[in-house]
């Protein structure tokens, strides 16, 4: 079931001209955070560090993308936009 929560296209890309798509930033900050303390979490067990580290870095990169890429993510060369 899709709720609404889709890519919004938005512009083209100044680097490549692509497809640029804004995702919602609230949404991406909550769901890195979660990541993150799922990874705290996880960090208590040894049998789960390695999917913790795993965790914590995707966390860590939705919270930039959050922060440095504004929610924008360039389809056609995959980078933040505007960066």
């Amino acid at each position: 079931m899709n709720c609404g929560l889709k890519d919004m296209p938005i512009d083209a890309c100044r680097r490549c001209g692509g497809e640029v798509v804004q995702k919602s930033r609230p949404r991406l900050a909550v769901v890195g955070s979660v990541l993150i303390v799922a990874a705290l979490v996880g960090a208590v067990w040894p049998i789960l560090w390695a999917p913790a580290f795993v965790t914590g870095l995707t966390g860590a990169y939705l919270l930039a993308w959050v922060a440095i890429g504004r929610g924008r993510w360039c389809r056609g060369c995959k980078r933040f936009d505007g960066v």
